[in-house]
């Protein structure tokens, strides 16, 4: 982990000399997400952003959300081909639907970041440690039982950053042969609705329940939302983003009690920076890049630097 962080940190300073030869060297950036709706994309599209203006303040940046919609998707990538764009970041709906769409941009001499997911068709994939955030999380949730108790995995759409969570929790409770793993099915949608409807689910289908790690922080503030409403006070909820929401969540009393936090910001900033040392040929490193999370909690949310302290 180490190496990759000084490797990237050496991408980015060469990027950052190299980018200011000329006015024109960045002047147009496609971002495409999954879904705006979900402030984690919101936090990534910004850092890419203000990155790229630190570059060019007249570059433009082009975000768009395809709210899970593969098709919608391709169209967004066949748009910055038309717009001639200087490098794409992708946060995909799919893993493999892309391919494509994403080949014939790289044709056209665009270079393909991906963000946040594995994305084929992408040269490089900028991505939080997915696996050690869900298993330092469901660790920390099994530790809080004593290392017995019901245990829930909300699962959420089927893309990398999803399951890479859901195999580091399944991992970590191998350990706690005394945690009962009741479910690790459904899909919350990685959204609070989502979230509530697996609640109720699973509220119905299970007695007793003790823990639960929802796959991000929404799902696990719509859980938390049914669970007080149905009066379960001893559970305990744990989720990945380290969102402001959760933040928040931390300070209050609740039933969240950790979440891994991502940097988003920091993945848009650096995703724009390897676009761009593709596309010079400075000798940018492919395939995945994984950086840390790290848990918060109740214990150290007041020193936690969140998303927008960064």
């Amino acid at each position: 982990m180490k190496k990759t962080v000084l490797m990237l940190a050496a991408l980015v300073s060469c990027a950052t000399v190299h980018a200011g030869d000329s006015p024109r060297k960045l002047d147009v950036v496609g971002v495409s997400v999954s879904s705006l709706a979900n402030p984690y994309f919101s936090a990534l599209a910004r850092g890419a952003q203000a990155r790229a203006e630190e570059i060019n303040p007249r570059v433009r940046v082009i975000v768009t959300s395809a709210e899970y919609d593969v098709p919608a998707q391709v169209r967004e990538i066949e748009r910055f081909v038309s717009e001639r764009a200087d490098l794409i970041l992708i946060a995909a709906s799919h893993s493999t639907a892309l391919a494509s769409a994403l080949r014939r941009a790289r044709d056209a001499g665009i270079p393909v970041v991906a963000v946040d997911v594995d994305t084929e068709g992408a040269e490089v994939m900028i991505q939080s440690d997915n696996r050690s955030a869900g298993e330092s999380v469901c660790r920390y949730l099994a530790g809080r039982l004593n290392g017995k108790g019901n245990f829930i995995i909300q699962n959420g759409p089927q893309v990398s950053s999803v399951t890479d969570r859901v195999a580091g929790c399944r991992a970590a409770l191998k350990d706690f042969p005394n945690i009962r793993l009741l479910t690790d099915t459904g899909d919350g949608l990685a959204s609070p609705w989502g979230g509530s409807h697996l609640m109720e689910e699973h509220v119905q289908r299970f007695p007793q329940i003790d823990a639960i790690f929802a796959i991000n922080d929404r799902q696990a503030l719509g859980a938390e939302t049914v669970a007080v409403r149905r009066g379960m006070r001893k559970l305990l909820i744990g989720g990945v983003d380290g969102s402001p929401e959760v933040e928040d969540a931390l300070k209050r009393p609740g039933l969240i009690v950790v979440s891994a936090a991502q940097s988003p910001e920091e993945i848009g900033r650096r995703g724009v920076d390897s676009g761009l040392a593709l596309r010079d040929g400075r000798g940018a490193e492919r395939g995945r890049i994984l950086l840390q999370t790290n848990l918060v909690t109740r214990d150290n949310v007041a020193k936690y630097q969140g998303w927008n302290a960064r």
